[in-house]
């Protein structure tokens, strides 16, 4: 039978990966899971790096003062903290779980999470850790012990996603004491000391990275003994692994190659889309795209339904606009997106005198699941309508974004379950496409972001939400959304494990069962 289960099944913990659970027995001690990728840089502290790979081998180092249950609808959970409560608009306080261990043994105490929200690691502009988690972590002003096991978090002004925050990236709580003893940043990156189900035995960048249980995990001991994460570029190569059962578990499979695995004796495959939206960005700088009515054209000659059916065969979902179900009372319903309308992208090239200008669509080799294939019908899609877009395939970022860039790929992580997480992060006055590729702003979108991110009242928050996606589709797009990413796993059939909604992969004893 197919394991593959829906992206609302998981979110509403409505599913299991399995018919029948095997029992704990049929788990090996130790897991190997074959990956294309390292991380974007040589490191594992959380401050200085996040992507699919980070997100993926982090999750299961460190924890946070709140936990997420993306068993239970992304429910917020005790995790570090037992308890918290909001004292003010700009306060919280936490009380801390007791006796909690980190990776040597030393215990956890409110020094060691002021430490890690502090000025040594992150809230200084110097500080190593500053400028990747300031997307994450903008309104944190301070975090104070105000006793031995009870802390307190101000905020610079009102933030809703205060506590999603705390969950999130960026907010993992290391050791102070490991910190200040490792003998340069760069050795503590590679060996980081969190309170994580499995602490780090080896670091061989581009090769791979080895894990061993923690066995004083407050969570309680994994049920394996050991965690290899195998650099493997080659989908072929993961293929065989998984086959001949070298690796156990494979990332990164494309859809087509589903049933491959599935004929593979004792093999299943896990996932399927994840709260991620998978996007194209258009650089409004460049003059065959400075007419609004020529993005606009773009986004209406996509057909979506049809690359999901194609290539995915209907196992992901397009969303109504740049938005997702997960955003609960923020989640627009009755917002219906740019659709598929070639005649009315049609009349938008007329009325804008397009004339057939040359516009360069910047991709690279597959980095994301059928990104080659995809753009290769998004060429055909605005073809038919007239638009004269060309493929140009590079090896890296830097090469994307270089002079002359007219489309670029890219997908949008949705953190905190929130349309900040991905509206404002990704196109708000902070974000890459701003401050990096510089291909697009917006006096407005940028004005409305501060009550995104600040307003503690739905109803404003909805009406901001709203406007900003009509700027994003029809009034200024920075880019159009195309369908939620995919993250599909192969794996040994006996090993009774979970795929989140999210590019985290969970080895804790909790999603082992």
């Amino acid at each position: 039978m197919s394991l593959l289960l829906t992206r609302r099944g998981v979110l509403t913990g409505a599913g299991t990966l399995l018919a029948a659970r095997p029992l704990r027995a049929a788990t090996p001690r130790r897991i190997v899971i074959a990956m294309p990728n390292s991380p974007g840089t040589a490191t594992l502290e959380p401050s200085r790096d996040y992507g699919n790979v980070s997100f993926r081998m982090g999750y299961n180092l460190y924890d946070t003062l709140i936990g997420i249950d993306y068993r239970d609808g992304a429910k917020l959970v005790p995790g570090l903290a037992t308890r918290w409560e909001r004292l003010s608009a700009t306060e919280m306080a936490f009380t801390l779980r007791e006796g909690v261990l980190f990776h040597d043994g030393s215990p956890m105490t409110a020094e060691d999470v002021a430490f890690t929200f502090g000025p040594e690691r992150m809230s200084d502009p110097k500080a190593p850790g500053y400028l990747q988690t300031r997307p994450f972590l903008p309104t944190i002003a301070g975090v104070e012990a105000i006793g031995p096991m009870a802390v307190r978090v101000t905020t610079t002004g009102p933030d809703p996603l205060l506590e999603r925050r705390l969950a999130g990236w960026g907010s993992q709580v290391i050791s102070k004491r490991a910190f200040l003893a490792a003998p340069s940043f760069s050795a503590w990156e590679q060996a980081p000391v969190g309170t994580g189900p499995f602490k780090v035995k080896e670091f061989s960048y581009d090769r791979r990275f080895v894990f061993t249980a923690h066995d004083a995990y407050w969570g309680g001991r994994p049920v394996v003994d050991e965690l290899e994460f195998r650099v493997v570029p080659e989908l072929a190569s993961r293929l065989n692994q998984l086959a001949t059962g070298e690796a156990d578990f494979i990332t990164e499979v494309s859809p087509d190659q589903i049933p491959t695995i599935q004929s593979m004796a004792g093999r299943a495959v896990a996932g399927g889309a994840i709260q991620n939206v998978r996007a194209i960005v258009y650089n409004k700088f460049e003059p065959a795209l400075a007419d609004a009515r020529v993005r606009r054209a773009l986004s209406m000659a996509i057909d979506r339904q049809a690359i999901v059916d194609s290539l995915y065969g209907g196992r992901t979902w397009v969303p109504n606009g740049h938005q997702d179900r997960s955003y609960g009372d923020l989640y627009l319903a009755d917002y219906e997106g740019p659709g598929f309308q070639p005649d009315r992208a049609r009349a938008l090239l007329k009325e804008a005198g397009y004339g057939g200008r040359r516009i360069a669509y910047r991709v690279l080799n597959n980095y994301y699941t059928l990104q080659v294939q995809t753009a290769q019908i998004l060429k055909e899609m605005w073809g038919a309508v007239g638009l004269n877009v060309e493929i140009e395939v590079k090896e890296n970022w830097s090469q994307v974004y270089q002079p002359g860039l007219g489309i670029c790929d890219a997908s949008d992580t949705i953190f905190w379950q929130d349309p900040v997480g991905a509206m404002v992060r990704r196109y708000g006055p902070g974000s890459n496409v701003q401050r990096v590729i510089k291909a697009w702003t917006n006096e407005e979108f940028n004005a409305l972001c501060p009550v995104l991110q600040s307003s503690l009242d739905t109803a404003e928050r909805r009406r901001a939400f709203r406007r900003m996606l009509e700027i994003y589709d029809e009034v200024d797009p920075p880019g159009t959304a195309l369908h939620d990413l995919t993250m599909f796993y192969g794996k040994k059939a006996t090993i009774a494990w979970q795929a989140y909604p999210v590019e985290s992969m969970d080895f804790r004893a909790t999603n082992m069962i």
